[in-house]
C-alpha cells in the first residue's frame, strides 16, 4: 500500500502554468520562459508521473518527463528525470519535503544539481541550481512561479 510519504506528493497533482527565467548555464540559452508542469499519480498511488514544458523567447523549447516515487529502503523521495539535454538518469535525484518545499538533489560527474518544488500562497515555485565540480557555491539555473490551472 502507498505510504504517507507517497501521499505527500498529491498536493502537486494537476496542471500548472507560469513564467520564469533561465539564467546563463552550460546547457542552453538563457531568457524568459513560459512553462507548464502536469503532475498525476499513477493508478497504484506509488508513483507520480509528470511532464514539463518550457518555451524561451517564443522559440527554444525544452521538455522533460519524470517519475517521482519513494525508496522504501531509505524513506527518501526519488526522482528519475528524462529531459531534452539527453543525460539519462542512471541514479535518481533524492530528497524530501521541508517546510512545504520538495527538495531533490542529484550528484553526477558534471556536478550537483538541486531542484526545489515549493508550494506557497503564490502557487508553485520551481527553482533549479547547479554546483559545477570544484565550485563552492551553486549557481541558479532557473526559477519560475506557476499557478494551478
Amino acid at each position: 500500500m502507498p505510504t504517507e510519504l507517497h501521499d505527500s506528493l498529491r498536493p502537486l497533482e494537476g496542471d500548472w502554468t507560469g513564467e520564469g527565467e533561465v539564467y546563463p548555464n552550460p546547457w542552453g540559452p538563457s531568457g524568459l520562459t513560459q512553462c507548464a508542469w502536469k503532475f498525476r499519480m499513477a493508478h497504484s498511488g506509488f508513483h507520480m508521473i509528470h511532464d514539463y514544458r518550457e518555451v524561451r523567447d517564443g522559440s527554444f523549447r525544452f521538455e522533460a518527463h519524470g517519475v517521482i516515487s519513494v525508496d522504501p529502503s531509505t524513506g527518501s523521495i526519488v526522482w528519475f528525470l528524462f529531459d531534452d539535454y539527453g543525460f539519462p538518469p542512471v541514479d535518481p535525484a533524492r530528497g524530501g519535503w521541508k517546510d512545504g518545499c520538495l527538495e531533490l538533489v542529484k550528484s553526477t560527474p558534471r556536478g550537483v544539481g538541486r531542484t526545489q518544488l515549493e508550494l506557497s500562497e503564490q502557487g508553485l515555485v520551481y527553482t533549479v541550481d547547479f554546483t559545477p565540480p570544484g565550485a563552492n557555491e551553486p549557481m541558479v539555473v532557473a526559477r519560475s512561479t506557476l499557478r494551478r490551472v
